[in-house]
């Protein structure tokens, strides 16, 4: 795809300089498809200041190269700088999806601040075994949330991200917070990844994820801020959404899933197994959208992209 094939009606006016998030929001962006597609999630304590990227970070610098190792063994993984708590601990939380469909399981290990790169290193490379000699036994929380705020990669998350740790810690000050490094998608700032489920969410408020968290109310309500289950890829995640949205049952997260797809004409048809039954879900290419540049005028030069439509959804 090229700039060429972006609709330009859905780009700023000339003169404009919005944020990339606000002007996303503005043109009503459905994020579905956009979430990570991992089984592991790695949150590891980095001290602020964080540079871009965020492995820059002295004693950080072999991240990627570790993460690449557990790719080339076929583990899909994704590590997340966390802001450390106010509690003097250096920690890293590994939320991993041990049964490949369903929810992840949550491990935290403990160690000095010079530790904390060597241990990620090892975890990374090896798995969580190598991290035993550190492995704590802790109380685990029924959610967890982690929020994309790192400001060096993108002003959206830096604001919008920010705000809501903020918003959350005052409303809900029971509730750990993790203020993590770029997730991806800072167009739906704020944006975060909610645990065991590992749903990742966007263009986010305050009281929507405390209704997340609490599993309060319908989940359809909610499914049009789902940027996707992590269990799967772009295609699949929007497929999962929309059978998570019909079925309407947040329970839908506490168990197994499997999302097939293949292409169909111009499209895609996924099938979804959940609970026994299964569903076809029609998938479509919709609108060529933009993802501008922030405080840029006109949003340009802008990145072109593609958003998902679902065409039809039937049990079979």
């Amino acid at each position: 795809m090229t700039s060429l094939d972006i609709d330009p009606e859905l780009l700023p006016a000339s003169g404009e300089a919005p944020r990339c998030a606000e002007h996303a929001d503005a043109i009503d962006l459905d994020p579905v498809g956009s979430a990570l597609h991992v089984d592991e999630v790695l949150l590891i304590d980095v001290p602020q200041p964080w540079p871009k990227p965020v492995w820059a970070a002295d004693g950080f610098t072999h991240v990627p190269e570790a993460v690449m190792a557990a790719g080339e063994q076929g583990r899909r993984v994704r590590a997340l700088a966390a802001v450390p708590l106010e509690d003097g601990i250096s920690r890293i939380v590994v939320h991993q999806r041990v049964e490949g469909s369903g929810p992840m399981i949550r491990s935290e290990f403990r160690m000095t601040p010079g530790e904390v790169g060597h241990v990620a290193d090892l975890v990374l490379r090896e798995g969580l075994a190598a991290g035993d000699p550190w492995l704590v036994d802790v109380p685990i929380p029924p959610r967890e949330v982690a929020i994309c705020t790192q400001g060096s990669h993108d002003i959206c998350c830096g604001s919008d991200g920010t705000r809501l740790v903020g918003q959350l810690a005052s409303a809900r000050p029971e509730l750990t917070v993790r203020k993590v490094s770029h997730t991806g998608g800072h167009r739906y700032a704020p944006t975060g990844l909610t645990f065991p489920d590992g749903r990742m969410w966007g263009f986010i408020s305050v009281d929507e994820m405390g209704r997340i968290l609490d599993r309060e109310g319908s989940p359809a309500t909610l499914a049009h801020r789902c940027r996707g289950w992590t269990g799967t890829d772009g295609v699949g995640q929007v497929a999962e959404r929309a059978v998570f949205a019909l079925l309407d049952d947040w329970a839908v997260d506490d168990i197994p899933r499997s999302v097939e797809t293949e292409a169909n004409g111009d499209g895609w048809l996924a099938t979804v197994g959940v609970a026994g039954r299964r569903f076809e879900v029609e998938v479509e290419r919709g609108r060529a959208v933009p993802t501008i540049a922030c405080r840029a005028d006109g949003g340009l030069p802008a990145k072109p992209g593609t958003e998902y439509r679902v065409v039809g959804v039937s049990e079979v």
